[in-house]
């Protein structure tokens, strides 16, 4: 059987090349798209996070009832359990690692939701746990509901330690700190208004990322990167593809 000539191999790696390119160019190109649906989507949501945060504020029960209360204004009145507060691990600020510091709150009507009341520095080390300073008497809570990622990403899983108050959690499951608690625990927090000093206390550091921390400028930032990928794949092709024509009429 008579081996290809040598034109004939040329078409094929050139026939080759050009599916190569345009399977680049496509798959380029779906990415930015896919990117630009995904600014859209995220001016969307974060619109509707900014008309919730106007909405007037809600207690306990009304957002209990809500469907979706995430970023919703909350007004909150309750007493805090000052022996069984929460430490939420790895909360990192100004360089510094530390504690979210997650307090649980009784309504006079028997509800009970955690209350984040700001970021605590970590001690020298591990084994030395900060000072919490206890909330005394009824309170009146204002801030915003949020709810943590469930896909939030933890070294390893631990079962909840025993006995163990302040309790340190590497992430906030409610129905597990729930059952700790022996109530039944809203299925979100309250962050506490920045400025919002809770039973004589000053204000801990109160610095939320309740927002996405991808923006649509982000994901149009990658559109455009996708873009230039498939410009660039196109011009390596034709540039190669002139080369390879020059080369071929002078070998002629």
């Amino acid at each position: 059987m008579a081996n290809p000539s040598p034109s004939g191999r040329h078409r094929a790696l050139s026939l080759l090349a050009l599916i190569g390119t345009l399977l680049v160019v496509a798959v380029c190109l779906r990415l930015a798209w896919w990117q630009l649906d995904r600014a859209g989507e995220k001016r969307q949501w974060l619109a509707e996070q900014r008309t919730r945060g106007q909405q007037a504020a809600a207690d306990l029960p009304a957002l209990l009832a809500m469907k979706d209360p995430l970023h919703r204004q909350a007004r909150i009145h309750g007493s805090a359990d000052n022996a069984r507060n929460l430490l939420l691990d790895n909360r990192i600020l100004n360089g510094q690692a530390g504690y979210h510091l997650l307090t649980p709150l009784q309504t006079p009507q028997g509800h009970w939701v955690l209350i984040n009341r700001g970021w605590l520095p970590r001690g020298r080390s591990r084994e030395q746990l900060p000072d919490i300073p206890p909330i005394h008497g009824r309170i009146t809570v204002e801030g915003t509901v949020y709810h943590p990622s469930g896909e939030a990403f933890v070294l390893k899983e631990d079962t909840l330690p025993d006995n163990q108050w302040p309790l340190r959690i590497q992430k906030v499951d409610f129905d597990a700190i729930g059952k700790r608690l022996g109530v039944e625990l809203a299925p979100f927090e309250i962050r506490v208004r920045p400025d919002l000093a809770l039973g004589g206390n000053a204000p801990l550091p109160r610095h939320w990322q309740d927002v996405t921390p991808m923006g649509p400028e982000r994901h149009k930032a990658y559109a455009l990167q996708w873009f230039a990928l498939a410009l660039a794949a196109l011009l390596i092709y034709v540039a190669a593809a002139v080369r390879n024509r020059r080369k071929t009429r002078e070998d002629a």
